[in-house]
């Protein structure tokens, strides 16, 4: 019984690449990600970016809570940057917090 499991999860696996995967990398399904959502704070060359980070804590705390596996993106990167290499790794989710949203909140 042991290895048809190990054949049948190694298709499955296969065939959610194959499903899942284009040219920009492998977005998983939610539940299969081990990063389900991603907070980037976006950088602006005159904002307060402590500010931001410190706006960017407590989503990552309340995802969490619910029991969503979110991170943080601290990364100084450009915003482009971040969002590709976010896209390569597989998460399905971004939330994006910019000087904009700190404004308009």
């Amino acid at each position: 019984m042991g290895p048809f499991m190990s054949y049948t999860t190694t298709v499955e696996i296969g065939v959610m690449v194959m499903v899942h995967g284009d040219d920009k990398g492998l977005v998983l399904p939610p539940k299969v990600a081990s990063i389900q959502v991603i907070v980037v704070h976006v950088p602006y060359k005159d904002a307060d970016m402590q500010v931001i980070f410190d706006v960017c804590s407590p989503f990552v705390e309340t995802l969490s809570n619910a029991g969503v596996r979110a991170e943080k993106d601290i990364e100084e990167d450009s915003p482009s940057w971040k969002y590709s290499q976010w896209e390569m790794k597989g998460v399905p989710l971004r939330i994006e917090i910019g000087p904009k949203d700190m404004a308009n909140n």
